[in-house]
C-alpha cells in the first residue's frame, strides 16, 4: 500500500539525507534507501566495514559502506518486520494507521504554512504562538503530562547513554545455573561465552560507535528467523494507545478513596495484560498448547511481562525524572513517592536501575521480543501437561538471542548472560511488586487472596486473567472470551 507525501515539505530522509520519496518500512525514507533496505531483509545480506563501523553516510556516500548504511536504517527506526517475506510490492499494512496519522500531521503543517505565507523551520515564527496540543479526553490528574513531541522511529537509542549517563549498579556474569536456571535451557549452557573482557561490566561500559552494530561474524544469520517472527508478532503500538485511552474515558471502577494518579496507572496496567493476553496466544509453540497450559504459563508471567513491558518504555523514553506511560503521557517520580508510598516508590527507583542496566547494554528490539518470549516460556513453570513443549521453545529462544547477540555485538561476547541477568532481576522486581500490592490498602482483601491462591495453588482451576484481577478487574472480559482461544 503507498502513502502519499507532500513534497513541498521538504523532508530529507533520515538515512542519506536525500528527498524523501515517501513512506517505507516505519518512516519517511527516500527511494534509494526504499530499495538497499528492502534488499538486504529480503536476500539476508551480510556486510562488512574496513574502518571502524562509524562510516559518514550521505547522500553522496551512502553506496561506499552498505553496513554502516544498513546500520543507520535500524538506528533511525526502518522496521525489518515491515518487509514482506513473499517479496511482493508494497509494506504491511499494519503500519498503515501511523503512517496516515503522521501525513495528516504534515497536511496540518502545510496548511500553516499556506495561511502564514512562509515555510516553517525547526520552530514556530516569531510572534506566533505555537498551536497547543490537543488535550486528552480524560481528565488527568496532577503530576502527568504529555511529553515532548518525537519522531517516528521506535527503537531504543544506541550508543552514547543520552539522558540516563552510567548505569547505576555493576552487573556480575553467572554461572550456568542459579538464578538463570528458569530461562536458560539445561543442555543450553554448553554454547558457553566467553567474555574479552576481564572484568566484564565491573564499570560502565564506553558508549559503542555510530549506529552501533558491529561487524557480525562470517557465516551467521543477521537476524535469527524465529526472532522476526516475534517482530511480526509485536501488537501496533497505536492501536493499543487508542483502546486504552478509549477505556481511560469511561467512568474509574476503582475505589473512591485511591489516588487518582495512581488508579490511573492501575487502569492503564489493566489494559496492558489485555493486550498481553492477545499477544501471547498469536505466538508460535503457545497456540499450540492446551487450554489448561496456556492458562498456566500466563499466571506465570503475567506480571513479569508487565513490568519488562514498562523497563523497555522506559529505556526508550531516555529520562530519568519521570515515568512514560503507555498512552505517551509522563508522570514524575514525585508524583509516584507522593502518592503510592515508599515502598512502591523504592520499587520504581529499583526499575529505574534496571532501566539503566539495560540501556547500558544497548537492549534492541529485536533482543527485546526474544527475551518476552523466553518469560513467557519459563521453565520454572509447573503443572504442565507438554513440559517439552515448552522445553524445546526456551531452548530455541536461547539460540536465537545467542546467535543474534553474538553476530551484531562481538565486542560484547557476554551480552547474552548479561540480557539473562536483567531477567532474573525483572523477576526479582515483580516478586516484591506482588508483596507490596498484596499489603496495600489500594485493592481490597478478598481480591487480593485470591489472586494469591491462584498463583500459589493450582494453577490449571482459574484462567490468565485471574492472575491479573490485582489491578482493576479485567477478568471477567476475558475469562468470558477464554473459550474463544482455540
Amino acid at each position: 500500500m503507498d502513502y502519499s507525501y507532500d513534497e513541498d515539505l521538504d523532508e530529507l530522509c533520515p538515512v542519506c539525507g536525500d528527498k524523501v520519496s515517501g513512506y517505507h518500512y516505519g518512516l519517511l525514507t527516500c527511494e534509494s534507501c526504499k530499495g538497499f533496505f528492502k534488499r538486504t531483509v529480503q536476500n539476508n545480506k551480510h556486510y562488512t566495514c574496513t574502518e571502524s563501523q562509524s562510516c559518514k553516510i550521505d547522500k553522496t556516500q551512502r553506496k561506499r559502506c552498505p553496513f554502516c548504511r544498513f546500520q543507520k536504517c535500524l538506528t533511525v527506526g526502518m522496521r525489518l518486520e515491515a518487509v514482506r517475506a513473499d517479496r511482493m510490492r508494497g509494506g504491511r499494512n499494519k503500519f498503515g494507521p501511523m503512517y496516515k496519522r503522521d501525513r495528516a500531521l504534515k497536511q496540518q503543517k502545510k496548511a500553516q504554512i499556506r495561511a502564514n505565507g512562509f515555510k516553517l523551520e525547526t520552530g514556530p515564527p516569531v510572534g506566533v504562538p505555537p498551536p497547543p496540543p490537543p488535550p486528552p479526553d480524560y481528565m488527568l490528574p496532577p503530576g502527568l503530562h504529555a511529553p515532548e513531541p518525537k519522531g517516528l522511529a521506535s527503537g531504543p537509542p544506541s550508543g552514547p547513554l543520552g539522558d540516563f549517563g552510567a548505569p547505576a549498579l555493576p552487573m556480575a556474569v553467572p554461572g550456568a545455573h542459579g538464578p538463570l536456571a528458569g530461562y536458560l535451557y539445561p543442555a543450553f549452557p554448553g554454547r558457553a561465552i566467553k567474555s574479552e573482557y576481564p572484568e566484564p561490566y565491573a564499570s560502565p561500559p564506553q558508549p559503542g560507535p555510530p549506529y552501533g552494530y558491529p561487524e557480525p561474524f562470517s557465516g551467521g544469520p543477521g537476524v535469527p528467523e524465529l526472532i522476526l517472527q516475534l517482530l511480526q508478532l509485536e501488537p501496533d503500538e497505536d492501536q493499543v494507545r487508542a483502546r486504552i485511552v478509549g477505556c481511560l474515558q469511561e467512568p474509574a471502577k476503582g475505589r473512591p478513596d485511591q489516588p487518582a494518579a495512581f488508579s490511573l496507572l492501575c487502569r492503564m496496567a489493566d489494559q496492558t495484560f489485555i493486550s498481553i493476553v492477545d499477544w501471547a496466544r498469536r505466538c508460535m509453540v503457545f497456540k499450540e498448547l492446551e487450554v489448561a497450559d496456556q492458562m498456566t504459563l500466563l499466571q506465570n508471567c503475567w506480571s513479569e511481562l508487565l513490568v519488562f513491558d514498562h523497563i523497555y518504555r522506559q529505556i526508550q523514553h531516555g529520562k530519568e525524572g519521570s515515568i512514560l506511560l503507555v498512552t505517551g503521557q509522563e508522570v514524575e517520580l514525585s508524583t509516584v513517592a507522593a502518592q503510592a508510598g515508599s515502598l512502591l516508590h523504592g520499587l520504581v527507583l529499583r526499575a529505574q536501575e534496571l532501566v539503566l542496566q539495560l540501556h547500558a547494554l544497548q537492549l534492541d528490539r529485536q533482543e527485546f521480543v526474544c527475551l518476552k518470549f523466553l518469560i513467557l516460556f519459563s521453565l520454572d513453570v509447573k503443572f504442565l501437561n507438554n513440559h517439552s513443549l515448552v522445553k524445546d521453545a526456551q531452548e530455541k529462544a536461547n539460540a536465537a538471542l545467542l546467535d543474534y547477540t553474538l553476530c551484531h555485538y562481538p565486542h560484547c561476547g557476554d551480552k547474552f548472560q548479561q540480557l539473562l541477568l536483567c531477567l532474573v532481576e525483572g523477576r526479582t522486581l515483580t516478586r516484591y511488586l506482588k508483596r507490596i500490592l498484596l499489603q496495600s490498602s489500594f485493592y481490597p482483601s478478598p481480591t487480593r487472596g485470591e489472586v494469591w491462591h491462584n498463583q500459589h495453588s493450582s494453577p490449571t482451576r482459574s484462567c490468565p486473567a485471574q492472575a491479573g484481577i490485582c489491578l482493576q478487574g479485567c477478568s471477567q472480559e476475558l475469562a468470558l472470551s477464554l473459550p474463544s482461544w482455540r
